[in-house]
């Protein structure tokens, strides 16, 4: 059977419901078990009139990057659709609406804008609207229902999953959406002739359908951190991180835990800096404006040796930038965000799954290595949504990593006593005998501030002997493709690592030796694994959301060799096919 492999866009404009119809078509074909992998794009404005757009990939395959040519694309708004014809297959299909309320200026009608090739479906949304729901409010669910009727798609099967979708609104509601969507279908059924081949062809899961979750990275983080004994959380609301906090506020009380909404960032890092140091797992998500604000107090966690995570979700800058675009360009920020040495450990998840995981992980390495511990998540896998497996709850032993002193040490309690492995026996406050004195400042085996030369020497080497550690608690960076004599070697990191997994495929199925690395631990870098990689490459590319290639720099001084670098700043994630070019111009 044909594999279904299909990009859908659903454009409009603020308040016509865009973004919804797209959730509601996202989790309706995850329920018939197909792959998915979404993406919405609105203005930064809370209330605007700006361009939304629906990205929807559907696959009967493994999904790795959102797809970066539209196969479909349901025209809600017409002046913004037209801006989105440029991402459109040669033989795309756009659906839109024939009788609109007024009259489009020349020009401004997608009608006017279609191109041989393109097969274009005209569906009267606001008319079918009105008479389903005595407004033009349901245009984007009549649009669903057309959408439905071109492609093959059970109507009864799809209202099914909007019941569910609005099972808590009223029974009003709930009606005027379904028969919204039951005009559209019929009315495209016995109105409209099929003009093109394309049919989602249901793929075959079994006896049994699959279960899957539908969440995006915000979500995923969240539930890590639940999982994992999260005590207290501390932020200051902002894009595009906020959805943790929206979560954490209603969840984090059930178990027991509080959740604050502080005053600024700078507070926020401070309480989750005392909650560490009494013995309790805490965090904070932000993005880049705050977690600037954040760097003084972060260098607090690493001198006094407090746990702490944060995670920064980045966006586009500098300074406030682009709160609703995606960007890598906080790499430099987390390595070196803080006065003096303050080494962390920096983790950087390449999906969804792995914002759970990182999660769970960064509370176990920030406890076991008593320091801070950052994750760089970024606006698209903050908010792209992608149906996975229930992920595996944390081990026993991920939940409980501090190094308590033994009975012995207590009698003459050093708080930063220097081991061979640099971690130090931590004693929670309350422990009989176990008290000691935490600073800014630097100090001696005991707490006690101390500015003598070999004094800081030697705690400057112990705490950065203990990272080393961390190399031997975190996944080797992932190997795809040949061992040896590799053309094209892509080595990245973050959300870019799926567009470059997947462009390495579509490579190598071209006959072109290409191979692909990337670390989920950024801070400390495994650097023996990326040499190793790169020895065997005769081109090594490396691709990310920046303007000047910050990973590219970061590595370079690892590697004797050129680095050919791939830096985009759109604002939209990097595609697999943006890559695929890029290997192609190398393999000649």
């Amino acid at each position: 059977m044909a594999e279904t492999d299909i990009v859908i866009e659903i454009c409009g404009s603020s308040g016509e419901g865009t973004i919804s119809a797209g959730e509601i078509l996202a989790r309706h074909m995850s329920r018939l078990g197909f792959e998915i992998l979404s993406f919405d794009s609105y203005p930064s404005e809370i209330r605007g009139f700006g361009k939304c757009v629906a990205h929807c990939r559907i696959s009967s395959k493994k999904i790795m990057s959102p797809g970066k040519y539209t196969d479909i694309l349901i025209a809600l708004n017409d002046i913004h659709s037209i801006s989105q014809l440029s991402s459109m297959k040669e033989n795309g299909i756009i659906i839109y609406d024939s009788n609109p309320l007024s009259f489009h200026e020349e020009d401004k009608s997608i009608a006017g804008w279609i191109e041989p090739g393109i097969t274009a479906y005209g569906i009267p949304f606001y008319k079918l609207s009105q008479k389903a729901a005595g407004n033009s409010r349901n245009r984007n669910i009549v649009a669903l229902g057309a959408f439905a009727a071109l492609f093959g798609i059970n109507d009864n099967g799809f209202k099914a999953s909007m019941e569910q979708r609005y099972a808590s609104k009223k029974k009003s509601i709930i009606e005027s959406n379904l028969n919204s969507f039951t005009e559209g279908f019929r009315w495209t059924k016995n109105n409209i002739t099929k003009l093109d081949n394309l049919f989602f062809k249901k793929p075959e899961t079994g006896n049994a359908p699959l279960k899957r979750l539908m969440m995006n990275g915000n979500q995923a983080v969240a539930m890590g951190a639940l999982d994992s004994n999260l005590h207290l959380y501390a932020g200051y609301p902002i894009t595009p991180a906020t959805k943790i906090m929206e979560i954490l506020a209603r969840e984090l009380p059930k178990k027991g835990g509080i959740m604050i909404q502080t005053e600024d960032e700078l507070s926020a890092i401070g309480h989750v800096i005392g909650a560490g140091f009494a013995g309790k797992r805490a965090m904070t998500a932000t993005s880049g404006p705050g977690f600037s604000l954040m760097t003084e107090l972060s260098g607090l966690s690493v001198m006094a040796e407090v746990p702490a995570v944060i995670v920064n979700s980045q966006r586009g800058g500098p300074s406030t930038g682009l709160p609703t675009k995606t960007e890598q360009s906080d790499l430099n920020l987390a390595l070196a965000g803080g006065s003096g040495d303050s080494r962390r450990i920096i983790l950087a998840p390449a999906d969804v799954e792995e914002c759970y995981k990182c999660a769970c992980l960064a509370f176990y390495l920030a406890e076991k290595f008593q320091t801070l511990v950052v994750i760089l998540l970024d606006f698209f896998l903050s908010n792209s949504i992608k149906n996975i497996k229930e992920p595996e709850k944390p081990d026993k032993k991920m939940l409980n990593a501090n190094l308590a002193p033994l009975q012995d040490e207590i009698k003459d309690y050093k708080r930063f006593k220097v081991t061979l492995n640099g971690i130090s026996p931590r004693s929670i406050p309350g422990t009989a005998g176990g008290m000691f004195i935490a600073t800014g400042l630097e100090h001696n085996e005991k707490g006690k501030p101390c500015y003598a030369a070999e004094t800081h020497k030697k705690m400057s080497d112990k705490r950065y002997r203990k990272l080393s550690g961390v190399l031997k608690e975190v996944p080797h960076p992932e190997w795809i493709g040949p061992k040896k004599n590799i053309k094209a070697g892509i080595l990245t990191w973050g959300s870019t690592a799926g567009a470059a997994h997947e462009a390495t495929l579509k490579a190598g199925e071209s006959g072109i030796r290409a191979a692909f690395m990337r670390p989920m631990l950024i801070s400390p870098l495994p650097v023996e694994q990326i040499k190793k990689f790169s020895d065997q490459c005769d081109v090594l590319l490396v691709p990310e959301l920046n303007y000047e290639g910050q990973f590219a720099g970061y590595i370079a001084k690892y590697l004797e060799r050129p680095i050919k670098r791939l830096n985009m700043v759109t604002g939209l994630p990097m595609s697999a096919e943006d890559i695929l070019d890029e290997i192609c111009k190398i393999a000649g």
